[in-house]
This record gives structure tokens, sequence and C-alpha cells, in this order.
């Protein structure tokens, strides 16, 4: 049965015409299973794909679509070498020609998203079984090779037929070319994958399979799109997202038909755009595409190759280095502002410089006035503890907690710990349940009472006390950190966080949560956290915007503000996990995985080439012999298993010992717009366009004609 017979006429020229107005896009969301489990939310109609009733549904009605295939179809698996990298038109002509002299077939085929060409040659059913070839390629002066996985379609055998299968086990054949369900209010569920809007379709493929496509207008998929390439919980900005659905938008014009062949114009996955449905709609992206309907970004009147990426590691790249294409305006930028945009705050209480006492226990003291900023030095915090220097403190607590006023203490030292925890109740809850064995476990002989050793084990085991605090001379630091924990024990003010924006207000690091006023009217505290957890306090701070602040949430206002230095640095493009990674190998894990891709018996050295922003353009790997294998773009991180080219290596031990350790930032192709730096722009106040126009050069936002 020749495949085509699946895809009809009218449908393949459909997915010709270009995109216009209110457009209808076809998603392939699958082209695996061989049954599927529907349900018309509303109830429904059934159709054959040329628009003829088959049957109608009830309001959430299963019916399943049964492929009998037998599963039989043609291998479509396959391995071929792939020669350079993406290249223009012209040199891959130049490559084939020279592959051809050496007895080779090569096939050029064209790669959309980056308008080049890639070069393949030779089919093999496993990887090992291109050595041959790559040695004889390698030795004539070809450098960049690669072993590729690449999909061939197969001839469908004869199936059996398509059917409906219903809730009641009734089974009805349908038309071997497909059929199409739609919704009486819109969605179509399709159990295990999701709900869409628009129609659903299913029909056989050449791999013995069901294709499943989601035709629906255009503005409904980039609402499916946006949350699921740039979330509004992980970047919530709407100018951020309202960029991205202008991205998005213009990578479906640019790329529509792009996969007509299979029956649709692109795929829900990376290898696209990711499109989540219904379900992964949000309101604020939304939003951010009602508020942009209809524009795309085009260069010279045409819509652009909008290449987007997750984090590119403080600077994007030029097309030309991955994906081969001369797209002008797809050129590097630095994701770094010329001047960051930063406010300013100021406290009024400056300890000096000397802060290595100062932690989060007395901070939490402090800006709740249970302790005064004038003990907040270093020559009071070290300072042996003495029984007059907690009652105060405990008197403020106590008032707080609604308990008894405390007992002036007339324990010393060490006791001093057992008479806060007596006076906050906690003996209450150790008899029977605390042994002196653990006392001694956790705390050794210094506690020579029996009566005080259930006491102590309890907060010895609960980290209040510690088995360095017990076993030296306690200071006030000492004192005051045991109670802060104490006071955590029985009430939690926990720190609030969220992210500073340029109106001085701040997000609180809560899904969904709109931008709240930070009350710094009695402001007294002000602290700078750095990456390691050091404190110290600080008499102005000028805070970056984006920056992660924490607070204590009290009445009247926070006395206590926390700016938290970064890892990520001062980038735009610092809010992604992924913007700094650490990667460790084995040698026998690297050359597991330099083996897979060319014919390497050893690994003498990596050669890298950085360009200014230290991404790796050209990567060498020199085997035992002294032959040198060259990969450049997507290959390089795709070789080594990292998340992307910016990067670089040591090396510890020797011979089976050795090992690879990687140190690298971002996480993609780098190629197009930072999703992650959009985001940045826009918390410093960039708008949507403002933010295209930087990460693709010479554009202009316009609407689709």
């Amino acid at each position: 049965m020749n495949p085509r017979a699946f895809l009809p006429f009218l449908i393949v020229a459909s997915l010709m015409q270009p995109l216009a107005g209110q457009a209808m896009v076809r998603i392939g969301l699958s082209t695996e299973g061989s049954e599927w489990q529907v349900a018309l939310e509303g109830g429904g109609e059934l159709r054959t794909r040329s628009g003829r009733l088959i049957m109608k549904l009830r309001d959430g009605e299963k019916l399943r679509i049964w492929w009998d295939s037998r599963g039989e179809a043609d291998p479509t698996d396959e391995y071929r070498i792939r020669v350079g990298g993406d290249m223009s038109a012209p040199a891959a002509a130049e490559v084939m020609r020279r592959l051809r002299e050496l007895g080779e077939q090569p096939e050029k085929l064209f790669v959309p998203d980056g308008a080049s060409w890639k070069v393949l040659t030779g089919h093999f059913e496993k990887a090992e079984d291109t050595e041959q070839i790559l040695q004889k390629l390698s030795g004539n002066g070809f450098t960049e090779l690669w072993v590729s996985s690449e999909h061939r379609p197969g001839k469908l055998r004869k199936g059996r037929a398509l059917y409906a299968v219903t809730e009641r086990y009734e089974r009805r054949a349908l038309p071997s070319e497909g059929a199409l369900f739609r919704s009486n209010n819109g969605l179509v569920q399709l159990f295990g994958k999701g709900r869409y809007r628009g129609t659903v379709e299913f029909f056989p493929n050449a791999d013995g399979r069901l294709t499943v496509v989601n035709q629906l207008a255009l503005e409904d998929y980039v609402r499916g799109v946006v949350p699921r390439e740039m979330g509004a919980n992980e970047y919530p900005n709407v100018e951020a997202l309202k960029a991205q659905a202008v991205a998005a938008r213009t990578y479906v014009v640019a790329n529509h038909g792009k996969r007509k062949n299979a029956g649709f114009d692109l795929l829900d996955t990376p290898l696209d755009q990711v499109y989540g449905g219904v379900d992964g709609e949000q309101p604020l992206a939304d939003r951010a595409v009602a508020e942009t309907a209809g524009l795309i970004a085009t260069y010279n009147g045409t819509p652009i190759q909008a290449l987007f990426t997750a984090d590119s590691g403080g600077a994007t790249v030029d097309n030309s280095f991955v994906f081969g294409g001369p797209q002008p305006y797809l050129k590097g930028v630095s994701n770094y502002p010329d001047k960051p945009m930063a406010i300013s705050f100021k406290g009024a209480v400056d300890p000096g410089t000397d802060q290595s006492w100062l932690n989060l226990e007395l901070l939490r003291l402090a800006a709740f006035g249970i302790i005064l900023p004038d003990v907040l030095t270093s020559e009071k915090m070290e300072q042996p503890l003495r029984s007059n220097d907690l009652s105060e403190p405990m008197a403020r607590l106590t008032q707080r907690l609604g308990l008894p006023n405390p007992e002036r203490p007339a324990a010393k030292d060490l006791q001093l710990y057992l008479w806060m925890a007596r006076t906050l109740g906690f003996d209450r809850v150790v008899e029977g349940m605390e042994r002196a064995q653990d006392a001694a476990y956790f705390v050794g002989p210094v506690i020579a009472k029996p009566a005080d050793r259930p006491l102590a084990a309890f907060l010895a085991r609960r980290g209040i006390v510690t088995t360095a605090m017990w076993n030296g001379q306690p200071t006030l630091r000492d004192g005051l950190t045991a109670l802060s924990r104490m006071w955590l024990e029985l009430e939690a003010p926990e720190l609030a966080e969220g992210t500073l924006l340029r109106d001085g207000t701040v997000r609180r690091k809560v899904p969904g949560a709109v931008p709240e006023p930070l009350p710094l009217a009695n402001f007294l505290f002000l602290a700078e956290e750095s990456v390691g957890g050091q404190l110290r306090l600080l008499s102005e701070a000028h805070i970056q915007v984006g920056d992660r602040v924490r607070w204590m949430p009290r009445e009247g206002g926070s006395r206590l503000l926390i700016r938290r230095l970064d890892p990520d640095g001062a980038a735009w493009d610092r809010y992604n996990p992924t913007a700094h990674w650490k990667v460790e190998l084995k040698d026998s894990e690297l050359l597991a995985k330099v083996k897979s891709r060319v014919g390497a018996g050893g690994i003498r050295a990596l050669e890298l080439d950085h360009n200014e922003h230290g991404r790796v353009l050209k990567l060498t790997v020199r085997d035992t012999r002294g032959v040198g294998h060259e990969f450049t773009g997507m290959r390089i991180r795709a070789l080594l298993g990292l998340k992307d080219n910016v990067f670089r290596y040591l090396t510890v031990g020797t011979g089976d010992k050795k090992r690879w350790i990687f140190y690298g930032r971002g996480w993609g192709h780098a190629v197009g717009m930072d999703q992650t730096g959009a985001y940045g722009m826009a918390l410093e106040g960039y708008t949507y366009d403002q933010i295209l126009k930087r990460y693709y050069k010479g554009i202009e936002i316009t609407a689709i004609q």
C-alpha cells in the first residue's frame, strides 16, 4: 500500500499555503502509538477526514481508536555518517563532489531552522558498522565526521483496518485514511496526553502506527506554546512572555509546512516548539498572546527564523557557528547590561569590619526586637556568656509567646542552655523519651547531673545546642543562637523571599503571586548574604534589580532586609538553574561517548577553540594515534553530554583513574533570543519589542499579512 495514500492531496496542498490572518496550523502530537482513547468535552462528532459524519458522541463518552496493522513495517531507523557541520548549498555541493570521488553516494538534506544543508553518506544497521568508512574518510582529509541516527520512511505493509471501539466494546470500522474528532465546546481529550482545542485527527503512517494531529487556530496554538517554552511561574513578567509569544508565532509562520510529508506542520516537541494544548495554558501567558495577537518578527519583510534558547551562558552566538545559516539577524549579543539597574538601601546598624560571629539566628532575634541593636558587635558577641545576659531577651521572648515571665537564672556556663530550655517548657517533652545514654553519645561527660542529661540529649538531637557548643566555653553568641533556635521550635517567624523589581517592590516566591510593596519604614538591619551563606551587616547597599531578597514579615514593617548575592552573577540570563554547572566524567565514560560517534581507540587530549565569551566554537578530539576529530556547533555538547558549549575543563588522576571535570554555563544552542535573558531584560523595564530587537538584529515587528 502506498504510504502517501494516507495523505490526501487536499491536505498536503493546504500545508504548503502561507499563514495569514486567523490561519489554522497542524501540530503532530504523536507518530508512535497504535491505539488511543478519546473523549469530547460537551460531546461532539467523529467524522471522516473529508467531513462525512461517522457517529455522535456524548459528553465525556470514551472512544478507543485502534489501528490493527500487525505492527509490521520495514525498519526505519538507521545510522549514517554526517560529513561536516551545517553548511551553505555551495559548500555542501563541494563536499559531495569530494565524497563521490572516493566512491561514496552522499545525500544532502535541508535544515530549515538554520536555512543550511547537511551532508550524509552510507546506510548502516549498527553504529559500529561505520568504522571502516570513518577511517577511510578521516584518512582522506575529512576531520569533522559524526555518526548520527536517522529516520528513513519505510514501506508500509498492508494492515487489517482502523477501528473505533465504544465503551460497550462495539467495534466500528473506520476509513483507512483516518478519522477526525470535533468537540461541541472545542476541547478534545487524549488520555495520557492532554486536552486540545480545535480538531484531532488520526491516520496510519508509514511506520505502521497512528499519526495524531491537532488542527487549531494559530493564536490558540501559541497559547499552548508560550507557557511550555517560558512558563509564567518561572518567568512571571508579561513583557518577557510577550517576546516569547511573538517569537513562537514567528517560528510557526516561517516554518509552516516544515513537516508536510508527515501530514502536519510542526511537532509538539523541542524539535520545533514545545506545545501543551489547553493543559499548558496560563492566564499571564494568555494575556501576553492576546496583547501581541497577529504580530511577528520580520527582516526585509520576510518572517525570520525566530530561534530561541533557554540560557546562552552570558552571550548568544552567530548562527553561522551553530546551524551554519547566513541569517544577518541571528548575530551574537552579550547578556550583560552596560550598567546594571540597582536600587539603593540604607541600614541603621553597621557593626564594623569583623562580622565572623554574625548568623541568621541573631538577625532573627534583632529583627523582632528580642535583642537590641547595640548587642550586635564583635566585642560583645565574643564575651563569655553570663547569667544576666539572657534575662532581658528571655523576658521579651516569653512575653511574645504568652508564657510566664522567667525567673532570674542562678545557673552559669552550660547550665544556661538548660535554664532557657526549661523556661520555654522543653523539659516537659523529654521525660520517658530521652535517655542518659543518648546524652553521653551526643554531648559526652560535660553534663554531670543525671537529671539534666535527657534535656541535654533533646537539645543536641534537635540541633539547638551543637556538640561544639556543649564542649567549649559558651559565648554570648552561643547563648543567643541557642535561644533563637529554641524560639523556632515553638514559632516559625520564617523569612519571606522574593525578587526585587525596579519600582522597589518585590515579587514573592510564590507561584502566581503579584508584586507587593516591601515595607521598609522601620528599617534597621541591612545585610548581605554571600554565595557560601556568610552574612554581613551593611550601612548601605546598591541592590541589583532581579536579585533575590529576604525579609522578616512583621507588623509595622520589616526591620531586616537581606540581599542574596546571586551565584550566577550580574548577567540578564542568571535566573536559570543551569546558568552555571559542573559535569564530571570518568575517562572510560568519555571514551565511550567519543567512540559512539567517531572511530577513536583512546583520547590523548581535548583541544578547544573559544570565542571571546568562552564559547567553544570547535572541539578537536586528539586520539592516541595523534589523529584529530573535529566537532562544531551542537555536536560539541552532544558528544560530551554537556548542556552548552560554554565550558572549560581540567583533568585529575591517571590511567584508569583519570577523570575529566567540566565547568560550564548555559543550556541550549545559544542562537537567537535567550529566554532567560529576555526575562532579565524585562525585569529592568525593557518592552517586548526592545527585547526582540536586541536578540534579532535589524528586525521589525509587523502584523501577519
